[in-house]
Formats: C-alpha cells, sequence, structure tokens
C-alpha cells in the first residue's frame, strides 16, 4: 500500500486477479533425417516444403526426410521443425566435408554447409564500377564476387542463369582508417547473409583478389561417414550435446515427432528398433510430444505383432516390447510417387500421418481422433504395401498397432487410434494428447503464480483462472459432460494445501478432466417389430 502523506486524489491500479490460460500449439512436427544440403543438428522451422527445398535441398533417392516432409504439408501440416543428420569423416576436421576453393591465396570460399551440393557452387571475382558515393575507394580498393549454382549437369556454367548472389562494394581490409571494424570487410559482408557460400580472409594483403577469367568452381564437398546407428539420429549415448532428437531441445513448440529415415539408412532392424524405443523415450522425457513410429517394412500381421511385442522373430532384438502412452505404430508401409524414380516406392507411413495429426488438430481439435474416412483419409499416398483384411486388423488392434486400410468406398485411410501402450487408460492417442495439451497451457499459463503469498486469495484465483481454461475446452468439446461441473473440477484450498505443505512452499491444485474418447466401435442392434408394437 502506497504512503499517503498529503490530502488529494490518488488513482492507483489494482490487478483483477484474472490471468488468462491461452492454449498451447499441437500441431507442430519435428522430423530428423538425412539431406543433400543444410545445417547440420541444428533445428529449423519449416513452413512449407518449397521452403524445405531452399534450405536442405532437393529430393535424394536414398533420404527419406525430403519425401516425409512433403507429405507432412502435403496432408495439411502447417508448420514443422527439421534436424539434418550429418556425421564428418573420422579424423577429418569440422568443415572437411564442405567444397571450396581459395582465391589468389587471399580468400578462401566455402560451401555455407557440408555435402556433394557444394560441388556445384562456382564464384567469380569481378571488378565493380566506380563508386562515387565510396570517398574511400582509392586507398580501399573494392572488388565484386558473384555466385553461381549449376543445377543441371554439364561441365560449362551460364552466367546469366546460373547467378545466385552477387555481392559488391567488398574489402579487404578488416579496419577503417580509425581503426574501427570495417563495415565492408569481405567477411561482414557475406557471411551470415550468403545462403549458398562462407568466406574466410586468410591473408594480411589489403588488396583484392585478382579478378576471375571465368567462375571457380568449389570442390571437396562429400556426404561423410557412415552414421552411427541409430544414435546419431536419437543423440542417445553419444558425448556430443545436441545431436539428432536432442537438438530440439532448445525448441519448446514441436508437438508431432518422427524419424522416417530410419528405414532408408544402412540400418538393421535391431537397431531400428533402439532407435523407435529412443524415440518414444525422449518424448516421455519431455512429456509435450508425442512419436509417431514405423515399423519395419515388409513384414506381414503377425510379423508385426511380434516386432510390437519383441516376441517370435524378433525375440532375441534389443529392446523390450514397445509400451508408452507417448508413441503410436502404424501399419503397414504405404506408396508415394516418387518423381526421382518416376514411379511409385514403398515408404515408412510416419510423415503422412503427422501431417494427419496437424490438419485435424487444426479443423477439428487435439481432442479428435486422428483416424476415421474424413480426418484419416490420405491424401499423399498412392497404395499400401500390404491390404489388411478385417480378421488380421483385428488381431492387430487390440496389441496398439495402428492400420491403414483401402476401403473400397472411403479409399486409404488411417483405421486406427491407439497409442503402444499397455495401460487401458491410456489406451488412445487424441486422449494422452489432449493431456499433453492441457498439462502444458496450464503450465504455461499459471507461471505468474510462483513467488505469490500462499493463501486462501492465491488459491481461489488458481481455481477460477483454471476453470475459465477448462470451461472453454468444455464448450469446444475436447471434454465430455452435460454440465461444466460433469465435465471438470479444480480444487485447491485448505485441504489441498495442509499448512506443512506450504511451509515446504508448495501449493497444490487438484484437477480432474473427463476427457472426449473415440466411438471405436459403433454398434447398431436391430430386431423385428411387429406391427403396432411400441418399441
Amino acid at each position: 500500500m502506497p504512503e499517503y502523506l498529503a490530502p488529494g486524489v490518488f488513482v492507483e491500479e489494482v490487478s483483477s486477479g484474472i490471468k488468462p490460460i491461452e492454449g498451447v500449439g499441437t500441431s507442430t512436427g519435428a522430423f530428423v533425417g538425412r539431406a543433400r544440403k543444410g545445417p547440420i543438428n541444428k533445428p529449423v522451422l519449416i513452413t512449407n516444403a518449397t521452403q524445405f527445398t531452399t534450405v536442405f535441398g532437393s529430393l535424394h533417392k536414398d533420404y527419406n526426410l525430403g519425401y516425409g516432409v512433403g507429405n507432412f504439408f502435403g496432408e495439411g501440416g502447417t508448420k514443422c521443425y527439421v534436424v539434418r543428420v550429418f556425421k564428418h569423416a573420422a579424423g577429418g576436421a569440422q568443415d572437411a566435408d564442405r567444397a571450396r576453393t581459395v582465391l589468389s591465396q587471399k580468400l578462401r570460399v566455402l560451401a555455407l554447409n557440408e555435402g556433394e551440393w557444394g560441388n556445384n557452387i562456382f564464384v567469380k571475382v569481378v571488378a565493380p564500377a566506380f563508386d562515387p558515393d565510396d570517398p574511400d575507394n582509392i586507398n580501399d580498393p573494392k572488388f565484386g564476387l558473384r555466385v553461381f549454382y549449376k543445377k543441371n549437369a554439364g561441365p560449362e556454367v551460364n552466367e546469366e542463369k546460373d547467378v545466385v548472389e552477387a555481392f559488391d562494394r567488398l574489402s579487404m581490409k578488416e579496419l577503417t582508417a580509425d581503426n574501427l571494424p570495417n563495415p565492408f570487410h569481405v567477411e561482414n559482408q557475406i557471411n551470415s547473409k550468403s545462403a549458398f557460400i562462407e568466406v574466410d580472409d586468410i591473408t594480411d594483403q589489403t588488396s583484392p583478389p585478382d579478378n576471375s577469367t571465368s567462375p571457380v568452381k568449389l570442390v571437396g564437398g562429400g556426404e561423410g561417414a557412415p552414421l552411427d546407428l541409430p544414435t546419431d539420429f536419437t543423440g542417445h549415448s553419444t558425448n556430443a550435446p545436441g545431436v539428432g532428437l536432442l537438438a530440439f531441445d532448445t525448441v519448446d513448440d514441436i508437438n508431432i515427432v518422427a524419424i522416417p529415415d530410419l528405414f532408408s539408412s544402412a540400418l538393421s532392424r535391431e537397431e531400428a528398433r533402439i532407435a523407435t524405443q529412443e524415440g518414444i523415450k525422449y518424448c516421455e522425457n519431455r512429456k509435450d510430444c508425442f512419436f509417431v513410429a514405423d515399423c519395419p517394412p515388409g513384414l506381414n500381421p503377425t510379423q508385426v505383432r511380434e516386432y510390437k511385442q519383441a516376441r517370435g522373430d524378433f525375440a532375441q532384438d534389443a529392446g523390450s516390447a514397445f509400451n508408452s502412452t507417448f508413441g503410436a505404430l502404424y501399419y503397414p508401409w504405404v506408396k508415394v510417387f516418387d518423381p526421382l524414380r518416376g514411379k511409385a516406392i514403398d515408404f515408412p507411413p510416419s510423415a503422412s500421418v503427422a501431417g494427419v495429426y496437424s490438419a485435424t488438430d487444426i479443423s477439428r481439435g487435439v481432442h479428435k481422433a486422428p483416424a476415421g474416412i474424413v480426418e484419416g483419409r490420405l491424401k499423399t499416398i498412392v497404395g499400401i504395401e500390404r491390404d489388411v483384411t478385417k480378421g488380421e486388423h483385428e488381431t492387430l488392434n487390440p496389441n496398439g498397432i495402428n492400420v491403414i486400410r483401402n476401403f473400397p468406398e472411403g479409399g486409404l485411410v488411417i483405421w486406427g487410434a491407439r497409442t503402444v501402450s499397455a495401460d487401458p487408460e491410456w489406451k488412445y492417442v487424441n486422449v494422452r494428447r489432449l493431456f499433453l495439451f492441457l498439462e502444458e497451457s496450464i503450465d504455461e499459463g499459471t507461471q505468474w503464480v510462483v513467488f505469490e503469498p500462499n493463501d486462501p486469495i492465491l488459491w481461489a484465483r488458481i481455481v477460477r483462472n483454471v476453470s475459465a481454461f477448462l470451461r472453454i475446452q468444455w464448450l469446444e468439446g475436447k471434454l465430455v459432460g452435460n454440465k461444466a461441473e460433469e465435465a471438470f473440477f479444480v480444487k485447491c484450498d485448505a485441504e489441498t494445501n495442509p499448512q506443512e505443505s506450504v511451509d515446504l512452499g508448495r501449493v497444490i491444485t487438484v484437477i480432474g478432466v473427463a476427457p472426449s474418447k473415440p466411438a471405436e466401435f459403433v454398434i447398431f442392434r436391430i430386431m423385428q417389430k411387429r406391427p403396432g408394437a411400441e418399441a
């Protein structure tokens, strides 16, 4: 309370205690895999397939990542984060797999990142026209650099069509006459601005590199060493921080995780199993995202059930049965059209399924099961590896294996919405993901509570704000009940917060919600009726 010492009128702002809780996003994908180019082990936000191509390069027939991200957006996904995995050759320098060249023994030019893509880059030093706005041009002669990228085969560069970047007013002087950093220095002008190259001033000379008679090719770009699987995908069991999935540790906004590239690698069946388990475990540890898993290709229904249970042919593999509320397994593989081969190829379904998750969250809400004739229809696939019969499906669904079916009228659809958990309380994908949404929303929306006085006033404010949030979710259909009181309760009072708990600095709120569950088995009971008889 302010101290008042003289008569007057005083206006004060008083908090209403109303702190609205906003629902967090649920539809952001997260993919790990190999790509032609792009940053390594750094999550990059991608909002469309064209942007993926710009950052990570075009499709590669041995890498599933590009196909998978395209399928995600094709199914209605809106945004995702992508991590490119790459392993440098043993004993090689950090930039050993980057294409490069040296101009006049003064300027080293490197491809922006590793990969054979950099071998298609050419650079050319040119003398720019005299700039009257640069009074220091005589004492600090400038030069220009043109960057070319050849998309087509052939040794010659078309300087008109292949040019992608042009830099002028470049200087080799690091400092100005006033001994200040020179803004025209070549590193300041190009690095962090070019989408193709980085440069390194390797001389003390201040004269420009010699003008090029023709574009100079960068060489030495490579695809690195074979990956250590599965650790390079998941990051677990490595000493390097931020590898594979662990690169997402710095990103809060991911919800749907998949690694469609697992089965496009020199990966054994056992290693794929370990990587899948590590992916699910990663989501369990974060408690804010969900893993969409693929089975190996070519399995029949009996084998995929044994794969999930770690029995039969899979009993000797490392790892136990899949059992988690933070993951779901989909079967069989699907067929997608590959423009590189000009035909349909077998492909793991996880990326397409992740797109369905994202699209369903946006159109209906996270409480809606991402399956069915409407929301579960797959638009990016042209077939499935194997048709599953109703009888075969009846052996898979109870075991937490979600089947992709081909119905004569409905087409290719996801016909299952179960997690791989053995706990019946958490057997549905949408229930688990709904709770992830509720928990994270409440967590982020109640940070203001920390260090507030732990008393009945605070308890009442918590109840009011959380109840207001849950009421909105009930009105949107995420919670079931004829009345709000039937859909949820929020309790924070002296009973949940005895003095012993308050003395420990704790404020405890108990929340109960009635989640919306899918109508998995729709039953119509039909009987004969006598004329005139009442039902």
